[in-house]
Order: structure tokens, then C-alpha cells, then sequence
């Protein structure tokens, strides 16, 4: 027993390091990576380091670098300094449609940003990475312009199923679309998840009706699993309009979302504007100040409006959800009557000293049990993501 035991710890001291973004003895043999001078050779223990405009635009490429190895959709990369790409007219997605592969290695931003992003067009899957079916983390970006046509995000255009994103953020961002559009992916596919991400102010739009037109905070559809993130943008579109997702039939839990989510047709909630399929959206707080249906004149199809999801379909489940009380359900101009219940889709009302008052520091994990493991809780704010060092959080409710 005791050889497994040293097995399994030796596993998980091996899987910490290679996601650690400290600086070791540059003398040891065993960590040449650790080294932020050293060139790198795209390996897991010695990636390849990524410190300006030139070194971003050559991950996946499949270029040959200075060091002498190819930069391949294949190998692993870490971030070691700030990146600007405000001399970047039109960013050039990562393994994006046109270059007909996925990213399958590993980026580790280490908590570094990018800043000044801006891609412009009418192409599918944008973002600053494309196709994705490997690991990103610890990427933040600030100041993010981006539109396109199917599947765009700020940082992914779609994650594949073997796809993780974690400890990532998007801040000041203009995210626009035509289908499945969201504030950080534009799709995450079957079993690809999202672990504790931010999303923080500005607006992501979808302009197109029909079963494509997802909008989400965080993703414009989901079919993985979305955990432990909160989003504070505004969101707008046709159909299917959620402050997590869009719609989702995977699930979505300890998540929560302030910013308001208005939409023209069918399907709007605070979290998911569809829970459908299998989907679970479970353990989430909706504080959007506004959830709402405008009049639509032609093809207006059931209003479906919810706090938590516009509804669920099949076999769809919600539980343990709530929302703040005096959240504005609107359709059109006519508030929209509901029954406030933990398993819901408005799941159960929560008042202002809960949520972010006198009792915000134990409500959060007690009562709506978010994970103290990923979650920073106090008294009179909304819970922080923890793994986020140096990085300023102030998610508000808007009045």
C-alpha cells in the first residue's frame, strides 16, 4: 500500500510542477524550464518561453524557432513577462480555421497578461487560440476587440472534449458574433472543461436568430462542464442568452453572474438562457441586475424567460440555484410572473446582505456551497476565484 501511496503522491508532485510558473535552481539538471533564459525545447520539463510579440505569434505554428525546435500545435509553452499586441492590427488566431489543426499541447500564461487583442473579420473560430483541444492556463487578457462569424471568444474559439481551461480571465472585452458567441469561448464541446475563470466587464453580442445564435458569458454554448467562474459583462442577442452560457446540455455549477442579459427572441436566464438534453446547471447564484425579453416582431417564438434558465428541456435538471430577489424579469415591458424554488428554472430568492452584506462571508459556502477550495469569501463583497495573485477582483452587482 505504501509503494502505491508514493506512486500516486510522486504523480501529483510531478503534475504541480509542470504546472508551476516559480523559477527553481536554474542549476538543476532535472528543471532546465524553471530558468526563464533558458530557450527551451517545447517538453513538459523545459518549455518553450513565450516573452514577446514574435514568441506569441510562433505557439503552434509549426515555424522553427531561433533555439533550433519547431514550434509545434503539439508542445507545451509558458509565459515569462507582459505581452502588448497593440502593434497588432489583426491578430492571426492560434491553430485557427484556416490552419486546419487543433492546439493538443499546453500554454501556461503564469498569471502574465496580454493585453490589446484585437481581431476583426467575419471568419469562424476566433480568438486568441482557435481549435483547442489541450490545456490553457493561467492566461489573463485585458482589453480585447474581437469579431467573427461562428464560435468566438476572447480566448478560444472552441474547446474539443479533451480541452481544459483553468484559472484564466477576460477583462474589458468586445466580443461579437454571428453564432455561438461567448465573453471567453465561443463553444465548449462534450467533455472539455472550464474551472475557475473570470470574465469582467464589457459586452459580448451575437447578431444572428436561428438555433446557432448562442450568447454566454462565459461560453455561447456548453457541452462540457463550466465550474467555479463568475461573469460581470452585459450580454445581448437573438435567442439563447445567458450570463454562464448561452444554452448548455453539459453542466454548469458554482458559478455566478452579475451583468444584465437581454434578448430579442426566445431563451433568456441569468445563467443559461437553455438548460436542455442532459444539462445540470446546479449550485449557481444569478445577481443580474436585469434579465429580459424584448419585443420581437417577426418569428418572436415562445417568450421562455428565467432567473436562472429560460427553461429546461428533457431530461435537463437545476438545483440548489438562486437568485437575487429584486431581479427585473421583463418581457418586453410586462414584469414576468414566477415561483422562486431551489430546483426551479428562477431557482430561490436572495437578498442584498447574503450575497454581498453582513452575512456574505458564510452564505456563499453554507448555504449556496461554493467551494471554500477554489472560492476567497468575506463579509460585504461577492466571492473572489482564488489563484489569481496580483490580479484586482471587484465583481458588483449593478443597481
Amino acid at each position: 500500500m505504501k509503494k502505491y501511496i508514493f506512486i500516486i503522491a510522486a504523480i501529483l508532485i510531478a503534475i504541480a510542477g509542470f504546472y508551476s510558473c516559480g523559477d527553481p535552481d536554474p542549476d538543476d539538471p532535472n528543471n532546465p524550464g524553471g530558468n526563464p533564459n533558458t530557450p527551451g525545447n517545447g517538453s513538459p520539463n523545459n518549455p518553450f518561453k513565450v516573452a514577446t510579440v514574435a514568441d506569441l505569434k510562433r505557439v503552434g505554428s509549426g515555424e522553427t524557432g531561433p533555439e533550433g525546435f519547431v514550434w509545434g500545435n503539439d508542445k507545451h509553452y509558458k509565459q515569462t513577462a507582459d505581452i502588448d499586441l497593440s502593434s497588432v492590427a489583426n491578430w492571426e488566431t492560434i491553430c485557427g480555421e484556416e490552419h486546419g489543426a487543433w492546439f493538443r499541447g499546453t500554454y501556461n500564461g503564469c498569471g502574465y497578461t496580454i493585453s490589446n487583442l484585437t481581431i476583426s473579420g467575419n471568419e469562424n473560430l476566433r480568438g486568441l487560440f482557435g481549435n483547442v483541444n489541450g490545456t490553457i492556463s493561467n492566461v489573463r487578457l485585458n482589453e480585447v476587440s474581437i469579431s467573427g462569424k461562428q464560435k468566438v471568444g476572447s480566448l478560444v474559439g472552441m474547446l474539443w472534449g479533451q480541452g481544459v481551461i483553468d484559472h484564466c480571465s477576460a477583462s474589458n472585452i468586445d466580443i461579437y458574433g454571428v453564432w455561438e458567441t461567448g465573453g471567453l469561448i465561443g463553444k465548449v464541446y462534450v467533455s472539455a472543461v472550464v474551472n475557475a475563470c473570470i470574465v469582467a466587464e464589457g459586452t459580448v453580442t451575437c447578431i444572428s436568430g436561428g438555433t446557432q445564435a448562442m450568447t454566454g458569458g462565459v461560453a455561447g454554448s456548453n457541452s462540457g462542464t463550466i465550474k467555479n467562474c463568475y461573469t460581470t459583462v452585459n450580454l445581448d442577442g437573438i435567442e439563447y442568452v445567458g450570463g454562464i452560457a448561452g444554452t448548455s446540455n453539459g453542466t454548469i455549477q458554482y458559478c455566478y453572474a452579475t451583468g444584465n442579459v437581454i434578448k430579442k427572441n426566445r431563451g433568456v436566464g441569468g445563467i443559461a438562457g437553455e438548460n436542455t438534453g442532459s444539462g445540470k446547471i446546479q449550485y449557481c447564484v444569478a445577481l443580474n441586475r436585469e434579465v429580459k425579453r424584448e419585443v420581437y416582431s417577426s418569428g418572436s417564438g415562445t417568450p421562455t424567460i428565467g432567473r436562472i434558465t429560460g427553461e429546461n428541456i428533457n431530461s435537463a435538471t437545476t438545483t440548489n440555484n438562486y437568485a437575487r430577489i429584486d431581479m427585473a424579469l421583463k418581457n418586453g415591458t410586462e414584469d414576468v410572473p414566477f415561483e422562486a424554488t431551489l430546483t426551479g428554472i428562477h431557482g430561490a430568492d436572495v437578498e442584498a446582505i447574503n450575497y454581498h452584506g453582513d452575512n456574505s462571508g458564510t452564505w456563499w459556502s453554507s448555504t449556496a456551497g461554493f467551494p471554500p477550495s477554489e472560492w476567497s469569501f468575506d463579509n460585504n463583497r461577492l466571492p473572489w476565484l482564488k489563484g489569481f495573485e496580483g490580479l484586482v477582483q471587484n465583481p458588483t452587482v449593478k443597481n
